[in-house]
């Protein structure tokens, strides 16, 4: 079925599917798909559908607004939502992507174990397996001859991809917050900013920022005022340097700073904190 909506071009098509009351109760449910080709005028805001959607990402990129975030989603990328919450998708350009909503009795716990994992965004830039299932799914959806075993058995395969896609971004993440961190207590005693550890680590402040925290409990920036203070508690206890010269060794612009923070941390004075016996 063509469809007609703003930002929607010709060639694009939709297709609907009614589920049986057998896979209501037991399977993954497919309920409209399509094939979208779009330009920057293509937007979708919604307060709530009562489905899960899923989205690849053939050409061009999408930008995502979901649970108070932005998220960008370029080509070869799919896009996994929980549609009961407010969300909102649109092109950036001219865009291609496929997409399908689904129910079923596993979808809301498989999208919080990923989203948990990997946000809304999964990279399937060296995946076979998903593009694959996407292409099997819609087919038979613009056949209108749905065997819904088979399309079941297709979106379950997407979730276990989705999954193991999850877990390589997650050691991956891991190596790129290890290398912040290395970066970090090498530089401590300089000025370090958010956008200057993003662009080492080759991410958007804004990921980096959440993939940090997600690992350390911390914020970057909050990383670093830790560091510099426990710096700071070691020379103040095993050396005999002036406060003056622990803040500035210890990365602080100025010693009232240092002070300042210091007791902001630890509920005292560093003049205090040397002269506790451990």
């Amino acid at each position: 079925m063509k469809i007609i909506e703003k930002g929607v071009l010709q060639r694009s098509e939709i297709f609907f599917h009614i589920p049986s009351e057998f896979a209501k109760k037991a399977l993954y449910c497919l309920h409209d798909s399509g094939l979208f080709y779009c330009n920057d005028k293509y937007i979708v805001e919604r307060d709530h559908y009562n489905n899960f959607l899923i989205m690849l990402i053939r050409r061009g990129s999408m930008t995502i607004r979901y649970r108070g975030q932005e998220f960008h989603a370029p080509k070869n990328t799919l896009v996994f939502l929980d549609c009961h919450e407010s969300h909102t998708y649109l092109a950036n350009e001219n865009a291609l992507f496929e997409w399908f909503h689904f129910s079923g009795i596993s979808s809301q716990h498989y999208f919080d174990l990923l989203f948990e994992k990997s946000g809304c965004i999964f990279s399937v830039e060296n995946n076979f397996v998903i593009p694959e299932c996407m292409g099997q799914i819609l087919h038979m959806a613009e056949k209108g001859n749905i065997n819904e075993h088979f399309i079941s058995m297709n979106i379950h395969k997407i979730m276990y991809e989705l999954n193991e896609v999850s877990n390589e971004s997650t050691d991956i993440q891991e190596k790129i917050i290890l290398q912040a961190i290395a970066y970090i207590e090498s530089h401590f005693n300089q000025e370090i900013n958010l956008k200057e550890l993003a662009y080492y680590v080759n991410l958007t402040p804004f990921h980096f920022s959440r993939v940090f925290k997600k690992y350390t409990g911390y914020s970057p920036y909050e990383y670093v005022i830790n560091f510099r203070i426990n710096y700071a508690k070691k020379l103040l206890q095993n050396t005999n340097h002036s406060i003056k010269e622990i803040s500035i060794s210890s990365g602080f612009n100025s010693d009232t700073h240092f002070i300042t923070t210091f007791k902001k941390h630890t509920n005292l004075t560093p003049k205090q904190f040397r002269e506790i016996q451990f």
